[in-house]
Formats: structure tokens, sequence, C-alpha cells
């Protein structure tokens, strides 16, 4: 990890992709210091239940390029579909204590802001 401490993230700090429906519920991307959080914004910012993957800068920054690739075995981030009702789930590989749950359109949202470089640090710059 970081030697930097990690930043306290404020909800005005997390982006989702262009795709994500304006008003509908979707992956939150926040980056800053060398730090990364991803959180889902259908629970309320700063609620118990407000959970949140936590990576390195360096770490997402080889996600990112492996999801463009076509490659995610072995990253940081490991997305598995859920067969009992099709449901996304994010965690953090080796961390199983912090799940966040999605839907196939929330999922195509965030692949289509991966592949556009939305979450890539220089998006986070301006």
């Amino acid at each position: 990890m970081s030697t930097v401490p990690r930043p306290q993230f404020a909800e005005r700090d997390f982006r989702k992709a262009t795709r994500s429906e304006p008003d509908k519920s979707c992956v939150r991307v926040a980056r800053r210091d060398g730090w990364v959080e991803v959180r889902d914004d259908k629970t309320v910012f700063g609620a118990p239940d407000d959970h949140r993957l936590v990576f390195t800068a360096e770490e997402f920054d080889a996600f990112l390029a492996g999801a463009r690739e076509g490659r995610t075995e072995g990253l940081c981030l490991e997305i598995t579909r859920r067969d009992a009702d099709g449901m996304h789930v994010f965690r953090r590989r080796g961390w199983a204590a912090v799940e966040l749950v999605f839907t196939e359109a929330e999922l195509l949202a965030f692949q289509d802001g991966i592949a556009n470089h939305e979450f890539d640090a220089i998006a986070y710059a301006a």
C-alpha cells in the first residue's frame, strides 16, 4: 500500500461514468493523493452501510489497463456475476469483508467509463 495517508473523500469527490443514467444508481469512483475508493451510490453517503473498496492508484490503474485489454484475472478488483439473480459483485482481491452489488446496466456503464478513460488519474486532475 501507499505510504501517503489515505484521504477522506467527500461525496463530491466521487464520479460516475457518463453513460450512467442521471438519476439512477451507479458505481462511483473517487481518486486523490495516490488512493482510489469505489462505492455504490444506492447507499446514503456516509451511512454505516456505505462500504468502500479501497485501492492504491497503482493497483487501480493496473485494473483499468487490464480491463481495457480484456483481462481481469489476478487484478485488484474482482467482478463476478451471481447466477441466482444476475447481479454483479465487486470485491477487492483477497478482501471478502466488503462487497458491492450492481445491476447489469450499472456494470455496463462502469465498463464504458473504463473504456473512455473516465476513471484515469488525468480525468480527476481537471
